[in-house]
């Protein structure tokens, strides 16, 4: 059997707020003719940066996750603007979350978050070279800690689930597994 993509018949758009949209489609399976009500998030494209200080350091972030109630670990990332190129928004979230530039920027990979009622991707992007040039430009409602760890470290913290954001960890799968 191959499976076809769906007809879409409909889509109306439910709830419309600052980071996401929501929208209902009606979709019609090609091969049952079958017809149901799907949920569908659109969000703004993501980007996520491995950061490596001149030492061989992971840059990572500590911040407030509002989602999960808690502080979380992370590596710098953010929306990538309209028709902004990922590697560009890559820098500059980088430069605003932690004050870092970095030398060189090479693209690792990207993944879709949740391809079952989401349409973004996350572009994941490994910064070499990074070096602290200024202070943080956060936005109105960011509070990040900068910290830096060891590659060691960083193995460890994914293994015991201290490092739990799943694009984090797809990040570092890029970096683990890099050629």
């Amino acid at each position: 059997m191959m499976i076809t993509p769906w007809e879409t018949l409909e889509s109306s758009e439910g709830i419309k707020s600052k980071i996401f949209r929501h929208r209902v489609v009606k979709r019609k399976s090609f091969d049952s003719g079958d017809v149901g009500d799907f949920d569908v998030i659109d969000c703004y494209n993501w980007v996520n940066i491995v950061a490596l200080t001149k030492f061989d350091e992971v840059i990572m972030v500590k911040q407030y996750r509002h989602g999960s109630d808690s502080i979380t670990l992370e590596i710098p990332g953010g929306a990538i603007e309209i028709s902004e190129d990922p590697g560009t928004a890559g820098k500059r979230e980088l430069l605003e979350e932690t004050g870092y530039s970095c030398e060189k920027m090479e693209f690792l990979g990207k993944v879709n978050p949740n391809p079952a009622f989401m349409t973004n991707t996350c572009y994941t992007y490994l910064a070499t070279g990074c070096i602290k040039i200024s202070t943080q430009k956060l936005d109105h409602l960011e509070e990040i800690d900068v910290e830096l760890y060891s590659k060691d470290e960083i193995l460890e913290m994914l293994k015991n689930g201290t490092i739990d954001h799943s694009l984090v960890v797809s990040a570092f799968f890029y970096l683990l597994t890099k050629k």
